[in-house]
């Protein structure tokens, strides 16, 4: 019951509870104790923004994880590398997929192939 509740809602419950009860509060009780957090909304908001950031950046990892993929497999060509973000043409670079020319333009890497040897 109390599981989606914040650490300082938490913590104001316990603190709430130890000053004003003479036994450990029933389920019922820290429910009242609780609704009548004052910092609640904030926390609230704050935790929801925290968890809104967190799935934009699992989401942009999951995309540049897509376009590393397709620049492993040189599977963009040479539109779709110039199109990308200069970051992402770096990390390509740093990865060895891409190749930064001296005209400025980054370009696929062949694909090694390996050697007898």
């Amino acid at each position: 019951m109390l599981g989606k509740y914040s650490k300082p809602a938490i913590s104001h419950l316990v603190e709430t509870a130890l000053a004003t009860l003479d036994w450990f509060p029933t389920p019922k009780q820290c429910l009242e104790i609780l609704s009548g957090w004052r910092d609640r909304d904030a926390v609230e908001h704050k935790h929801r923004t925290a968890m809104a950031a967190s799935a934009v950046r699992q989401e942009r990892q999951a995309r540049l994880g897509e376009v590393l993929d397709a620049l492993y497999r040189r599977a963009l060509v040479q539109e779709q590398i110039d199109a990308l973000p200069d970051q992402v043409k770096v990390i390509g670079a740093e990865r060895g997929f891409l190749r930064l020319h001296d005209d400025g333009v980054y370009r696929a890497r062949p694909i090694p192939v390996p050697t007898n040897g």
